[in-house]
């Protein structure tokens, strides 16, 4: 509580008043007042010591210029932390930015993709209910045709859709006979692909003699060249025709040129079953309930072009697609790498075949800015804190001067106060040894006023003595002024005759006065006759 109450005391420019604390008194008490006097000698004495000491060992010193490049120093860390911390968020919110347009694109991909198997599926349970189910035949090639194309907005990302019939052997030759045509194989084409203007039906080979074939003999006036191919004749085709069927789900190829225009696309293929193949059938099951492979082809390039034209931002960031079943060599399917921008992100796609895995890339198509508002910011702050440390270093410097000033003026006072006691001494030595013979001089004048003497010369004589004692009264002011200057004045009340005192000042100047022919006179009123007291 003591410290409490003393430091209350202490106002905020303590440190602005060279560390002299000016407590009220009427606040402190006597006992305070005491405490005070103290505080005030003690400053008194070591505030210029210690403001020049600290000059000497801080402001005078090295050590004030490490501190100066120390500080200079943390605050080029601090900004070069801040410019790191600043661009690090810059680059953040610009991978959210790329991550949030690269999720949209990949889910609204996926999306129509997803409805476009789902209606992919939903035809082929129709083909198994009014084609194999019905006898006649309730769907051919016009009707499939007509209900494709007028059901395509329904299957915005399909380039076509086509229908391959389950064929044995023993049934190839019925069967052609009843199709007017051949069953023509599919892996020259694979092998050997064709231009729009080269491909002509009728100029492939024959499918080669096996158990069972697959022609197509619905297809959609788009992709109506693939009538009468074999898909089981083509290798890849086979793998993906005989995983469908014996999964139950939609199946995709990989990426492949497309007839004709020689594009990257997929098929997404379905099993057609039986109507009375029960849901949790096996695998032997289904491929013994098979009737045939419904497909629909998807145009990779087109698809991804309409869907970017569909947002209004397409252009602000490079996409690409990929099939990467096959991880240390993915498949391009869209896209280009023409952006110099190495931030990318990967969206994932689920096009409902866990077989294969797609993925889409992104990246920005131009490069990341320059990021001024770190830039701007980490500058500022420094430029800051530099001109504070300028302004902190001046004015260090400004007070160790005053301080240095004031050391100078508190020696040279010290000189004078040295020098006005040297003099006092010296005046008061002078003053006593002048004195002693003088009190020697008044004493033989006091005896001569004892011997037989004229008139006129016992004027001289006191005048003499009057002189003396007039030195005498001079050295003894003199005295008086040393006991002024060391603080030992003592007054005295002492009678004194004004008369006499005038009389003898007088006779002081009788003798130049007289050489000179001038009368000096003195003339007082009759109260100043008597003695009285000042």
């Amino acid at each position: 509580m003591l410290c409490c109450w003393v430091f209350s005391g202490i106002p905020m420019n303590w440190l602005i008043n060279d560390g002299m604390i000016d407590f009220k008194p009427d606040l402190l008490g006597d006992g305070g007042k005491l405490v005070m006097d103290w505080w005030g000698k003690i400053t008194s004495i070591s505030s210029c010591k210690i403001h020049r000491q600290f000059y000497h060992q801080y402001i005078g010193s090295k050590r004030a210029r490490r501190t100066l490049v120390a500080w200079i120093l943390v605050w080029i860390i601090a900004c070069l932390w801040i410019f790191w911390y600043m661009s690090t968020q810059a680059t953040e919110k610009r991978k959210e930015s790329l991550a949030s347009m690269c999720d949209e694109r990949a889910r609204m991909l996926q999306d129509q993709f997803n409805v476009s198997m789902n209606h992919i599926q939903a035809m082929s349970i129709l083909i198994s209910t009014f084609h194999h189910d019905k006898d006649p035949s309730a769907i051919d090639q016009k009707t499939f045709a007509q209900y494709t194309d007028r059901t395509a907005f329904e299957r915005p990302l399909t380039s076509g859709v086509a229908y391959a019939v389950r064929v044995l052997h023993s049934e190839r030759e019925q069967f052609e006979k009843q199709q007017g045509w051949t069953i023509k194989r599919m892996d020259f084409l694979e092998e050997n692909p064709v231009g729009r203007n080269d491909y002509a039906v009728e100029n492939l080979e024959p499918s080669p003699i096996q158990e069972e074939y697959a022609p197509v003999i619905f297809a959609q006036d788009t992709i109506s060249h693939v009538i009468s191919l074999d898909v089981l004749s083509g290798k890849e085709d086979r793998e993906n025709v005989l995983r469908a069927r014996a999964s139950g789900k939609g199946v995709l190829t990989a990426p492949f040129p497309l007839l004709k225009t020689n594009r990257l696309g997929v098929i997404l293929t379905f099993a057609v079953y039986k109507t009375d193949l029960p849901s949790h059938a096996t695998p032997s099951e289904r491929i013994q309930a098979t009737n045939g492979y419904l497909g629909g082809v998807f145009d990779i390039e087109s698809l991804v072009e309409k869907l970017l034209q569909q947002l209004a931002c397409k252009q602000t960031i490079l996409v690409n697609v990929y099939d990467t079943t096959n991880v240390s060599s993915p498949i391009s399917m869209y896209g280009s790498d023409e952006s110099g921008e190495k931030l990318q992100h990967v969206s994932p796609l689920n096009f409902g075949d866990p077989f294969r895995r797609h993925e889409m890339r992104c990246r920005f198509k131009q490069k990341a800015p320059w990021p001024w508002l770190a830039i701007t910011t980490s500058v500022g702050i420094l430029v800051i804190a530099l001109l504070t440390g300028h302004i902190i270093h001046a004015t260090m410097n400004r007070i160790a001067k005053v301080e240095d000033d004031c050391h100078e003026m508190m020696v040279l006072k010290k000189r004078a106060e040295a020098a006005d006691v040297a003099k006092s001494q010296f005046l008061a030595t002078v003053s006593h040894e002048i004195r002693t013979p003088m009190n020697g001089v008044l004493g033989m004048l006091h005896m001569l006023m004892d011997t037989d003497l004229d008139v006129t010369q016992q004027d001289y004589v006191r005048t003499a003595q009057a002189s003396g004692k007039a030195l005498v009264s001079l050295i003894n002011e003199v005295l008086d002024q040393a006991k002024i200057e060391s603080g030992k004045l003592e007054l005295e009340d002492v009678a004194f005759n004004l008369r006499a005192i005038l009389d003898d000042v007088l006779s002081l100047f009788s003798g130049k006065s007289q050489e000179k022919g001038i009368e000096v006179t003195v003339v007082s009123d009759y109260n100043l006759l008597a003695p009285f007291t000042w």
